[in-house]
């Protein structure tokens, strides 16, 4: 076949094929495609693997996830796909230590040949196919010339119009391998924007959260602005252009979001380190997700409530009282139409309603433990999220009203937290216990009862349960006459 050629097995992918290889009968043959040949070529080991198979795929995907340990499982019934998820100790076992989690999806080859299913993929960089059992390079459109001159172009002329989801892959490819597109490929790409609205919730998610995980992040999001594609995908954001602010900041609202963002990889780093964030699979997004895609989430969305907050008193001062509160409701739309896991919903509604509350505590300085415990009872179990947040805001907010000092009192005021909040004191007592104690009914002041005990208890005031007990009685006494 033309293209084709004998190369040494590129990084990372030579496990791969011998573990294909026992999973294939003799009737089948099989490719490696897409991006995971791409990055195995330019020396990067893949995490997730595209194989297309001449046979019968879904008989191959059982065999490999067999042979493996693996998981498998329908990924799509239109492309009859197949989707091998690989556990980490396997992957030890299997020689492909290293991968943050190895993904295996096996569809049937398109078309009657292969050179049909290359064709009718997106990039050229995207078209280079490595034949399982001999290990052959298939490269009938020139992909590795392109990757090599580092361009980026497309299959065919219809390939955005045909998948519109091409059009983030493009503005990833962009950014993470980092291929110039070659003339007209980002005017097909405007032309196809508009026909993101058709593409699943699922889909756009996937996209979306590869790009957020990228140290780019913020240069991503305004390429998506710039080929037209974000007021179709994140409407919200795309919202904050021309929104102007106070004298304190020195940025409209997209711009002050875009450069925020831009300073999440290098404010977690200042604080340690990712470590103590949610891991995005416990928050439910999809496979490939960096470790701070949330967190590019979270500040990406921390101000799409403005536009509908803000008001010009008669003096001409810009406010945008209740935006955290606005912004979160909002977060509903955006999970709704990208279909966010319930947990992740929670998660960037917590962190965009309460992004303000770091910044409220340097009125309590100094702080005291009851202050302290109250911020973390306020933002938990995402405390680290919410410091990160908050200071990726605040430097971002460099108008004429601001001072360096403040936003160095913010840092100091940010580690002080983050190495003085108090770890979750026990309860005492319960919801049931107040009202046994009391004699009173389930209602809401059964709870705010339980917040101020908590407050006591957190304080170190109140110890044991007799003193608790003590405390309900007195709070309720008082309440009752105040």
């Amino acid at each position: 076949m033309a293209g084709a050629s004998r190369e040494p097995a590129a990084v990372g992918l030579t496990a791969v094929l011998d573990a294909l290889r026992a999973a294939l009968s003799s009737e089948d043959e099989a490719w490696i495609v897409g991006g995971a040949v791409r990055d195995a070529l330019r020396g990067v080991p893949p995490h997730d693997v595209d194989v297309v198979v001449r046979g019968h795929a879904a008989r191959v995907a059982h065999r490999l996830a067999k042979s493996l340990g693996a998981t498998v499982y329908p990924l799509s019934e239109r492309f009859a796909t197949w989707r091998v998820l690989v556990p980490p100790g396997v992957r030890d076992q299997a020689q492909l230590a290293g991968f943050e989690g190895l993904i295996i999806d096996v569809a049937p080859l398109r078309g009657s040949a292969l050179l049909d299913d290359l064709t009718a993929r997106d990039f050229t960089v995207d078209a280079i196919a490595r034949e399982v059992r001999s290990g052959e390079v298939v490269d009938p459109l020139g992909g590795r010339d392109d990757l090599r001159a580092g361009h980026l172009r497309l299959c065919s002329a219809e390939a955005l119009m045909a998948d519109p989801a091409r059009v983030l892959r493009l503005v990833r490819l962009q950014h993470e391998p980092g291929l110039t597109p070659v003339a007209g490929v980002e005017e097909a790409a405007r032309a196809a924007a508009p026909r993101l609205s058709s593409v699943s919730g699922e889909r756009v998610e996937q996209e979306l959260t590869r790009l957020l995980s990228l140290p780019a992040a913020a240069r991503a999001v305004a390429d998506l602005d710039r080929l037209a594609a974000l007021h179709v995908v994140l409407p919200e954001v795309a919202a904050l252009k021309g929104v102007t602010q106070n004298p304190y900041h020195h940025l409209d609202v997209f711009a002050h979001t875009l450069e925020a963002l831009s300073y999440v990889p290098g404010v977690v780093e200042q604080l340690g380190g990712p470590a103590p964030a949610a891991k995005p699979s416990a928050l439910g997004l999809a496979a490939g997700a960096g470790p701070l895609a949330p967190l590019a989430y979270a500040v990406l969305l921390h101000d799409i409530g403005k536009p509908a907050a803000r008001e010009v008193d008669e003096a001409g001062n810009v406010r945008f009282w209740y935006h955290d509160a606005i912004g979160a409701r909002l977060v509903g739309d955006v999970a709704r139409r990208l279909h966010f896991s319930k947990r992740f919903e929670h998660y960037l509604r917590l962190l965009v309603r309460q992004h303000l509350r770091l910044g409220f505590l340097v009125r309590e300085q100094p702080l005291s433990r009851r202050a302290l415990a109250r911020f973390r009872r306020d933002v938990e179990p995402y405390v680290f999220e919410a410091i990160v947040v908050s200071l990726c805001d605040r430097v971002a907010t460099r108008g004429e009203k601001t001072s360096l000092q403040s936003i160095a009192r913010h840092f100091r005021l940010a580690r002080e937290v983050w190495e003085g909040v108090p770890p979750p004191a026990p309860r005492l007592l319960s919801g049931d216990d107040v009202m046994a104690v009391l004699g009173v009914a389930p209602g809401p002041a059964v709870g705010r009862v339980l917040r101020a005990l908590q407050d006591e208890i957190e304080a170190g005031e109140v110890t044991t349960r007799a003193q608790a007990e003590q405390f309900v009685r007195q709070w309720w006494q008082f309440s009752a006459h105040a």
